[in-house]
């Protein structure tokens, strides 16, 4: 299990972005779109590819039904991006702490609510991956399986 330590904590816990497991082999390091219309992006915020020419690879926000490339991880240093703002994600077939918008059953499908970052059961929108662990409520940061494919 991977956990951070902040420099005002006394013990280590898990924290929301943080990756889980020994190996996480699918983070990339992307660019948050210069032409991106939100303000702020946060760790654990889903992200979409945007479309372009660019030696980069370029993401934005993800609304509901985007299909979802990653997850915005965790730094140490930083947890909230704009523009510009060179980010890792973890994407498919990572696995990373989020936090529960609702009730979760272990195994469930979820989705991205965009206005979180947060997780919800897959209801209307695209999947983000599976719930490894179970939420009895809101606030409650559990792992997610991240696959967009999830059905």
């Amino acid at each position: 299990m991977s956990v951070y330590q902040n420099s005002n904590q006394f013990a280590q816990t898990s924290m929301l972005g943080s990756p889980d497991l020994a190996f996480n082999f699918n983070t990339k390091s992307v660019q948050i779109d210069p032409a991106s219309v939100a303000t702020v992006l946060q760790v654990g915020q889903a992200v979409k590819l945007v479309a372009g020419a660019s030696p980069t690879i370029r993401v934005d926000q993800a609304a509901s039904a985007d299909k979802i490339f990653g997850v915005i991880v965790a730094q140490l240093k930083k947890n909230v991006y704009v523009k510009g703002d060179t980010v890792e994600i973890a994407c498919k077939g990572n696995v990373i702490y989020l936090e529960s918008a609702a009730a979760i059953s272990r195994g469930a499908v979820v989705e991205n609510v965009p206005t979180g970052p947060t997780v919800q059961t897959k209801a209307s929108g695209a999947a983000l991956g599976f719930a490894l662990d179970q939420a009895s409520g809101a606030g409650q940061l559990i792992r997610v399986e991240i696959d967009p494919t999830a059905a």
